[in-house]
């Protein structure tokens, strides 16, 4: 008997320390860009999502079902703001847990990273979400993101300069049934570029790179933290999750964006087994050759897919990680059906987010069916190349809401505004909204009109120098192509502003920088002026597009901010133009507006 015992003492013993090579999988999930679909419905369009969460919830569940537990699951960012429901909740209920932080938890996520749209919020508003993340079991992470000067992190513990706000970096230790197990680090890094996006109001004494990075290279970021983690953890394995675009795999040119270096940045690091990344809503599975000379996965959901990386592990005799393979794949938002149950508990944020976007306004009327070619059947750049009714709404509405702060603070608002088009758009590209005679204006129609609550109204003093450069610079963005206007090649919509409460004339056919050859205010040349009130949003304000360089102004020359006098909830441009629509009561194409001159514009060729 008592041999028989020392022969079963030494069969579990073998068992449970294992003495020879063994093979495991375990698998990583991610999804980037989700924007706030919490819900089933849109309750702008109310329209059925085809790549909510409730839908993540479900392919999780089905991988969940091959894998156990045997998974980590990671956000890449971007992901409480996009839509009526997440403007509803961050801003009528910043205390509450974010529908999509809800979400993430009831999920399973082990991760959450910081995207930029995170930052179009005040501190306060985003960190509390950050600190009910953690509460609800994940690591909120960022390690590119530091202090300027000492202060406190998000965690209120005392940092000195150049050390991240949020956690750098987790580590997930994996166990499988036979005793094996692997260390998985997960380093969490944001774009480098959104500081050119919002105001510093929203990260106040924070900065985008490390301070020894001023010029905010991803790899650098990359190989600083996979340095440090090495040296602290010794991994087994290092997954990277940065909330980057692709860009292209050329290096640095003379083109390169500081928001899309992830091939750059993956090619260039080392350590790496799996980079994670998103920004650019394309969804993409592929592989670079990294500085070890080794094959790097990178994988990118496009905000409508869940990421899947298979990890087959290879352990030797002695029960360390010898090898392993990677295999990712994209599984379609689209091909899994709702969670029910997770609808279930979701559905009371988006009946309160219908019932509050759907109160009566205002109407349109008076007209407004003569200018429907002027946006029906259009796009957004069309809309920045002719003049048209519904670009003069937004002009108009602006203008009027710098000047709420007058009878009460004495605050004389602005006679210029400065906007670029952001409709609503169908699939095809064209306007999802053209107002007709007698249409009720509603917020679910504002998000329509104007599709960004992160932009928020501000005003700001220009001499008439400054305007006219920034006007020159928008100038020299367009071409002649197939015998009308267009955009140059490689211009974004985002930085076309079209310009109201002074006439003007773009003439392409001249050299650029002499393109602006009227720009007048009631018959005046603008450059002659000392001092010109402007209404514009904050993403132009943060300086992108050549803004800051053209007239070197910023957020701290601004006199009026909706934000400072009228409180943040207030500060969206869609609730801005809601204020104006109220206030209106109807309203007309031809309504004059509030203060200032009517504008005529052209571009001529």
């Amino acid at each position: 008997m008592k041999k028989l015992f020392v022969i079963l003492s030494i069969a579990l013993l073998f068992i449970s320390s294992p003495l020879f090579a063994a093979t495991h999988q375990m698998v990583v999930l991610s999804t980037t860009d989700m924007h706030g679909r919490s819900t089933a419905l849109d309750a702008a369009t109310q329209g059925e999502y085809s790549d909510s969460m409730l839908r993540v919830s479900s392919a999780v569940e089905s991988v969940r079902d091959e894998f156990g537990d045997d998974m980590i699951i990671i956000d890449n960012g971007d992901t409480i703001q996009g839509n009526l429901t997440a403007q509803y909740a961050i801003n009528y209920h910043p205390d509450r847990v974010n529908p999509m932080i809800e979400e993430l938890a009831y999920i399973g996520y082990d991760v959450w990273g910081m995207g930029n749209h995170e930052f179009n919020f005040l501190p306060e508003m985003r960190n509390q979400q950050a600190m009910y993340a953690e509460q609800m079991g994940m690591d909120v992470l960022a390690a590119n993101i530091v202090l300027k000067e000492d202060g406190l992190n998000v965690h209120s513990e005392e940092v000195k300069a150049g050390k991240p706000f949020y956690d750098p970096y987790t580590v997930r230790t994996i166990e499988f049934e036979d005793g094996l197990s692997v260390k998985v680090a997960i380093i969490g890094l944001s774009n480098a570029a959104n500081h050119t996006w919002d105001l510093e109001t929203n990260y106040p004494g924070l900065q985008f790179s490390s301070l020894e990075n001023p010029d905010g290279l991803l790899e650098y970021e990359i190989n600083k933290w996979v340095s440090i983690v090495e040296e602290r953890e010794n991994p087994d394995l290092i997954i990277v999750t940065a909330h980057s675009g692709a860009g292209t795999d050329d290096g640095v040119t003379a083109s390169f964006l500081l928001e899309a270096q992830a091939l750059t940045g993956a090619r260039k690091s080392s350590g790496v087994d799996l980079f994670i990344y998103g920004h650019d809503h394309t969804a993409n599975i592929t592989s670079v050759t990294d500085l070890d000379g080794k094959t790097l996965s990178l994988v990118n959901g496009g905000g409508n897919n869940l990421t899947k990386s298979v990890f087959t592990l290879n352990f030797d005799e002695n029960g360390d990680l010898a090898s392993y393979s990677v295999e990712s794949s994209l599984l379609p938002l689209s091909d899994y059906a709702n969670d029910e149950r997770l609808s279930r508990i979701m559905t009371p944020w988006y009946i309160s987010t219908y019932e509050w976007a759907s109160s009566p306004l205002g109407t349109f009327d008076g007209g407004w069916n003569a200018y429907r070619s002027q946006a029906e059947g259009k796009t957004n750049d069309d809309m920045v190349l002719e003049q048209n009714k519904l670009m003069d709404f937004i002009h108009k509405a602006q203008i009027w809401s710098s000047w709420q702060n007058y009878e009460s603070d004495g605050i004389e608002g602005a006679t210029v505004s400065i906007a670029s088009a952001v409709f609503g758009k169908n699939e095809d590209g064209t306007l999802s909204f053209v107002p007709s005679d007698g249409d009720t204006v509603s917020t679910l129609e504002l998000s329509l009109l104007y599709r960004y609550s992160n932009n928020l109204m501000c005003a700001i003093e220009m001499t008439g120098e400054q305007l006219y450069s920034w006007m020159s610079t928008v100038a020299d963005m367009l071409c002649v192509s197939d015998g009308k206007a267009a955009f140059k090649e490689g211009t974004s919509i985002y930085g076309v502003d079209t310009f109201y409460g002074l006439d003007y004339i773009f003439d392409l056919s001249k050299p650029e920088g002499e393109r602006v050859v009227k720009a007048e205010i009631n018959g005046t040349d603008i450059r002659g002026m000392d001092s010109i009130r402007v209404a514009l949003n904050s993403y132009r304000l943060s300086g992108g597009y050549g803004f800051a360089e053209a007239t070197g102004l910023s957020e701290a020359d601004c006199f009026w901010t909706a934000s400072t006098y009228l409180g943040s909830d207030m500060a969206p441009v869609p609730t801005q133009l809601g204020e104006y629509v109220k206030a209106m009561g109807v309203v007309t194409p031809d309504d004059e507006v509030s203060h200032g001159y009517e504008s005529t514009w052209s571009i001529i060729f």
